[in-house]
């Protein structure tokens, strides 16, 4: 690419190229470009075309920020996520060489008044569940088992849903009672099989009949799918008037961590979390907690 005469939408399709051989994830390499064809929209508006990346100031991007802050019917976070592609883009634009300066350095993130509304399920509620897959187990032992090997590893392990579905028979260490996860961005961790979870995918293994090297498999596949979990969860939230996701486990999963005096470091290790950031939502008192507290207190 000539970055003297490339116009902006040329450095953005470079930069998506740069994402995908830096390993970057189709979602974030997605969201990324969602995000910069806003920005492209938005210059389409501003100046006539071509848009040469000689033309492009830290002006306009300074611009493009306030208008995106002053616009009411966008959410923080969204704002957020635009920029930070912004100035993902305009380091990769100093890399490259297509610019002298980094355009973005006077954009500030926009600051969000952190409540925490994440929805995790209580020890009662899991306990309803777990009895739910038992009554399943007298009807069906074998579609029993399934279910109950996919609760234990979201909320024994802390998997995402994604996860689940992509274990391995060789993944998996019975004597050494640990399990490896090929997480999210691709990143790889171990995370110590719990009592529990280790009986069931014993049991399981026995009964499944399906010939795959993945662990979980059903009548009709020899590699469960994240829609046919997510099914599966949705029968049983329409059954116990309970919503439970795979998420929502896996939140619950992190908050007996947590509740348990478990350190928010080891936390983010065992759920694989890239940023300590997520994981501090779990210390956080939730509204429902606070809702309660509230209740005891008021006179």
């Amino acid at each position: 690419m000539n970055t003297a005469s490339a116009t902006i939408s040329q450095s953005v399709e470079s930069f998506k190229t740069y994402l995908f051989k830096n390993d970057k994830s189709l979602n974030t390499i997605k969201s990324y470009s969602q995000d910069l064809n806003h920005f492209l929209k938005w210059l389409h508006q501003r100046y006539e075309q071509p848009h040469l990346i000689s033309m492009l100031t830290s002006t306009d991007l300074k611009d493009y920020e306030r208008q995106l802050k002053s616009d009411d019917s966008i959410a923080p976070t969204t704002v957020n996520r635009r920029l930070v592609a912004l100035m993902k883009w305009s380091e990769f634009l100093l890399t490259v060489g297509s610019t002298s300066v980094n355009l973005s350095n006077n954009i500030k993130i926009k600051r969000i008044q952190k409540q925490n509304n994440i929805r995790w399920l209580t020890r009662k509620e899991v306990g309803r569940l777990l009895h739910a897959i038992e009554l399943t187990k007298q009807q069906n032992y074998k579609k029993g088992m399934l279910h109950q090997t996919i609760v234990y590893l979201a909320v024994n392990l802390g998997l995402r849903v994604q996860e689940i579905c992509n274990v391995r028979i060789i993944d998996i260490d019975i004597q050494k009672e640990i399990i490896r996860i090929n997480g999210k961005g691709d990143k790889h961790r171990i995370t110590p099989l719990t009592e529990n979870t280790k009986d069931t995918i014993v049991n399981w293994l026995k009964v499944r009949e399906q010939e795959s090297e993945y662990l979980l498999v059903s009548s009709k596949s020899n590699h469960l799918t994240t829609r046919a979990v997510q099914h599966i969860f949705k029968k049983y939230s329409n059954l116990l008037g309970i919503e439970i996701t795979p998420h929502s486990l896996r939140h619950t999963y992190c908050k007996q961590l947590a509740e348990h005096g478990v350190d928010i470091q080891s936390i983010a290790d065992l759920a694989g979390h890239s940023s300590i950031e997520t994981t501090r939502v779990y210390v956080t008192p939730s509204i429902q907690e606070l809702q309660n507290a509230l209740k005891r207190t008021e006179f």
